[in-house]
């Protein structure tokens, strides 16, 4: 009998220790803790530019803008990964898509932010918000220093104000509100750690025509800016970007299509584009530019070495006969829309390594009586087409020899361009859609 009450007293002491077990447990098990604030400090400027005032000077983005995104994430052991995006409305940060993040009490938790326009959260992952028409170099990656702050008013913490760009910021001075193609050569762009030996970046300019690539250039890197195919400047990095700095390039240009500008206000501009050293000069021109205009031009360039100047001339839309003749000091020229050239208009052009040109419909002069290109060593040029030019068809007419577009027959892939062949020239390499070298 003894032994029986024995076992009840000890069934009944794990029966009151398990009920304590059990009260320690529930009273230990933490609570969710949800919507989390978040706390962001200023937007952190670049630092000042490396080189001299080009263009109209432009800080950049200075501060948070209605609109602009940080993309936050949240990771602990039993919560595991969560992720959300915090659009400012002008006054603070706030949590899109009525998503919440939450940590339990007591349990530490580890808080990640990013800057990065081009990013958006999917899967857990940070991919690009628009897989055409985005990409690394494009847009600032930037990652905050975050702290996590517990206790009844839990909040995040993000800071940007100790957080290290590892890019630099190309500032592109150039026409305004209008889209540019930027060519590079060893360059890392901001966003990636891998370097591309080669990329190409379509960037459209601000009111102030600025454009900005990020990222860093290696030393004896390259870097072309285009418009519309027309180089604009094209430039070699004697040393590496360094981290955080702005630096600038000029690829602006210059308007000569203005009513009532007189001969000796071109030369005058275009001389003081060659007295400033620039070797790129990039000129506006009204569409029915002549050849009192091109004379300016040309006198305004008197000074300058042989296969010098890289030249383009924007808007013309023809070239009147001998325009260009005797231009021994272009290096290149780019007419991305002249559609009509007379006879004889780069007659003698001796240094000419490259040429650009636009949608031709008509062009005069046959090879060896009277073309374009007399006189030059074609043979020695990269031609650049339109990607929409067709075929060229030739034949004499009242005022001479005339090329004249074929209604259907794209010149792209044809056996004149796959021949490296147009208007019965030879040439180094055409590009028309794509090169053929």
């Amino acid at each position: 009998m003894r032994k029986i009450i024995q076992y009840m007293m000890m069934a009944l002491i794990a029966v009151v220790l398990a009920s304590c077990a059990n009260d320690i447990s529930e009273e230990s098990t933490p609570t969710v803790k949800s919507n989390i604030r978040f706390v962001v400090d200023d937007f952190p400027m670049f630092e000042k530019p490396s080189t001299r005032t080009i263009g109209e000077e432009d800080k950049g983005k200075t501060a948070w803008a209605v609109g602009d995104e940080i993309c936050v994430k949240l990771e602990s052991k039993e919560l595991g990964t969560q992720t959300a995006t915090l659009k400012y409305n002008g006054v603070k940060f706030e949590i899109q898509d009525g998503n919440s993040l939450c940590y339990l009490e007591g349990e530490p938790v580890t808080a990640s932010a990013w800057y990065a326009p081009n990013r958006r959260w999917r899967n857990g992952s940070l991919e690009f918000k628009d897989v055409y028409g985005n990409s690394n170099g494009t847009a600032e990656f930037l990652e905050a220093t975050c702290t996590v702050h517990y206790g009844d008013n839990n909040y995040v913490d993000i800071s940007f104000a100790n957080a290290t760009r590892k890019y630099s910021r190309l500032r592109i001075a150039t026409l305004p509100n209008e889209q540019i193609t930027v060519d590079t050569e060893d360059f890392t762009p901001a966003g990636s750690s891998d370097m591309e030996q080669k990329g190409n970046y379509t960037l459209t300019s601000d009111e102030k025509g600025n454009a900005y690539l990020y990222g860093t250039f290696e030393n004896n890197s390259e870097v072309t800016v285009k418009y519309r195919e027309a180089p604009l400047k094209t430039y070699t990095f004697s040393q590496a970007t360094e981290n955080a700095k702005s630096y600038a390039l000029d690829a602006s240009i210059i308007s000569l299509a203005g009513e009532g500008i007189a001969y000796d206000q071109i030369v005058g501009n275009v001389k003081k584009e060659l007295d400033a050293g620039k070797t790129y000069i990039n000129l506006m021109l009204a569409p029915d530019a002549d050849e009192e205009t091109l004379d300016a031009i040309h006198i305004g360039l008197a000074g300058a070495s042989n296969g010098t100047i890289n030249l383009t001339l924007i808007g013309c839309k023809k070239i009147p006969s001998g325009g260009f003749m005797y231009w021994k000091m272009l290096k290149s020229i780019a007419l991305p829309d002249v559609t009509e050239i007379a006879e004889k208009a780069f007659l003698d052009c001796t240094r000419l390594q490259k040429v650009v040109l636009g949608n031709l419909t008509k062009v005069y002069g046959k090879a060896g009586e009277k073309g374009i290109f007399e006189g030059c060593r074609t043979k020695d040029i990269d031609l650049v087409l339109s990607k929409d030019q067709k075929v060229m068809n030739g034949g004499k007419t009242e005022g001479g020899y005339c090329w004249t577009a074929d209604i259907i027959k794209e010149y792209s892939g044809s056996d004149e361009h796959n021949g490296r062949v147009f208007l019965d020239y030879d040439f180094q390499s055409i590009t028309c859609d794509y090169p053929v070298p």
